[in-house]
């Protein structure tokens, strides 16, 4: 049953619970295209009766990056948006060093505070796989990341662990069709590591470059490097330095800081930028797009689900994932910063609601090895790993 309300709502089936704070526009009312994550809000109808645990406290974890800026921003933002609207009571608690032993902590005092603890991405899958059944009265509810043991050879996850996974080849799609739409046709795919979800961007990326160049009459050409690395660095901008010199006119980047390590390089070259996970623009004017997965809305929709029948995850969810994408709203490019000149989001909105009606259809490949990539007409790429 509480699969179903979610769903639902994500979909914008339930109007009278589902609004976006910019004009308290209902979600029906619009593409799930222009959803903007950081202003939704998941309002209660005027009569609907309180949550059953109303009053209770909801935690989120983060690491010690802390919850000022990127994905932990919009996850903070989305859970105090859910308790302030369906009256439970929201608490930060952040990682007071960097590691797994930190995250862990937080984690674990989360766990001591609250009935619901919310966590998300890399820094906190080892950690809760380590304490997940510590605290068997406690949920937790996981994004963007899976608990697994320190040498990725075991996955586990608790029956009293939810987790929702992204769907990044359908986000790189988008950005692949957007750059080409936007009349670039020299592009590069910057992605920290070959991890599955950064390899999904890479090759969605791909196949909405092929599909934009191959509805315009155009031939595209792609590098794709993998830089091993997380953080920015000298050494990630100035290979991109090289490739904007080379005449690589936009990149896109997915991982960690690598929108900022090509942000550097592109102001210095006139090359432009589009980021993956959340919105960068705030990065600076060469950043004309981003890619991103809607945390916020996605944990108000996830927490309604869990609290609606009940608290507790049902037999559908505990101790299993879901993955999520263009169907409930979950993902896409940002609108609140609109910078493509030539491709707008009219055409965007068009495009977005083809994929979820499955006319138009992006393949997920978790490998980045060429040879099970398809045959696409219009597009060159060359691996420089």
């Amino acid at each position: 049953m509480k699969k179903w309300i979610s769903l639902a709502l994500c979909a914008g089936m339930l109007a009278g619970l589902c609004a976006c704070a910019d004009g308290q526009q209902t979600q029906d009312e619009t593409s799930l295209a222009l959803q903007d994550d950081g202003s939704y809000l998941l309002l209660p109808a005027a009569d609907a009766e309180p949550l059953p645990d109303a009053g209770a406290t909801i935690a989120l974890a983060v690491n010690s990056t802390g919850a000022e800026t990127g994905v932990n921003a919009l996850l903070w933002q989305g859970v105090q948006d859910f308790c302030e609207n369906f009256g439970f009571t929201a608490q930060l608690f952040t990682a007071e060093g960097e590691g797994t032993e930190a995250n862990q902590e937080a984690l674990r005092q989360a766990a001591e505070s609250a009935e619901l603890v919310v966590c998300a991405g890399a820094d906190m899958e080892n950690p809760l796989y380590e304490l997940q059944n510590n605290y068997p009265t406690v949920s937790y509810l996981m994004l963007d990341g899976e608990p697994h043991s320190a040498d990725y050879a075991s996955y586990s996850t608790a029956a009293n662990v939810h987790c929702v996974l992204f769907s990044e080849e359908q986000a790189g799609y988008l950005a692949g069709y957007a750059a080409v739409s936007d009349n670039y046709t020299s592009l590069g795919f910057l992605g920290a590591d070959q991890l599955p979800g950064i390899v999904r961007y890479s090759t969605g990326f791909l196949q909405g470059a092929q599909a934009a160049a191959e509805r315009n009459g155009v031939e595209v050409t792609v590098k794709i490097w993998y830089s091993g690395q997380y953080e920015a660095s000298e050494d990630i901008a100035a290979r991109m330095s090289s490739w904007y010199a080379e005449g690589t006119q936009l990149v896109f980047a997915a991982g960690g800081a690598m929108a900022q390590s090509a942000v550097d390089a592109a102001g210095e070259s006139g090359g432009r930028v589009v980021a993956a996970d959340w919105d960068q623009s705030s990065l600076g004017s060469t950043v004309i797009g981003s890619a991103v997965k809607r945390f916020s809305t996605v944990v108000q929709q996830q927490l309604y689900a869990f609290y609606a029948d009940g608290a507790g995850w049902d037999e559908e969810q505990a101790g299993q994932s879901e993955r999520l994408g263009v169907s409930v709203g979950a993902l896409g490019l940002a609108t609140a910063q609109w910078s493509f000149l030539n491709f707008s989001q009219e055409a965007y909105a068009d495009v977005y609601d083809r994929l979820v009606s499955g006319s138009l259809r992006v393949e997920r490949y978790s490998d980045p090895d060429p040879d099970v990539m398809p045959q696409m007409s219009n597009v060159t790429y060359d691996y420089q790993n």
